[in-house]
């Protein structure tokens, strides 16, 4: 009868820490808090967004429009292009593209604070020189290169 209740209360804590395990693995990590010159940097128009969903290929997402848009923004008021990609583990990491008015300049803001294995900063802000805008060159200057 002891050997019962005991095979019992085994299987029990198993179950229980198999559960708590399982609870604790699918919470997805809190994001962290956004810099002040993230949440207060200057609204530019949209030249769209685009999201490339984890093991799947998807085209070239700097498509000839994006990068028209954002080198027409260069001469008004600037433009913003939104990117996710993901990593091998399927966590997002969001970057904002941002070609600034009257000048050579592109900043990239890069959110990986929902990254759980990458272990870098949450948010950082990448600034590149481009003359003439490129997918290749932009997609160095996300690299950080």
């Amino acid at each position: 009868m002891a050997m019962r209740v005991a095979a019992r209360c085994l299987s029990f804590a198993i179950l229980l820490a198999t559960v708590t395990l399982l609870v604790y693995v699918s919470q997805e990590p809190p994001a962290a808090p956004r810099p002040a010159d993230i949440i207060w940097r200057s609204a530019l128009p949209s030249c769209g967004d685009a999201k490339s969903r984890p093991g799947i290929e998807s085209g070239e997402p700097l498509s000839p429009s994006v990068i028209d848009c954002l080198s027409g923004g260069r001469e008004r008021e600037g433009g913003e292009f939104a990117l996710t990609l993901y990593t091998t583990e399927g966590d997002p990491i969001d970057y904002y593209l941002r070609a600034i008015a009257y000048t050579t300049d592109v900043e990239v803001l890069v959110d990986s604070s929902q990254d759980r294995f990458g272990g870098g900063p949450g948010w950082r802000r990448i600034t590149c020189p481009i003359g003439e805008l490129s997918p290749d060159l932009l997609w160095d200057c996300i690299a950080g290169d």
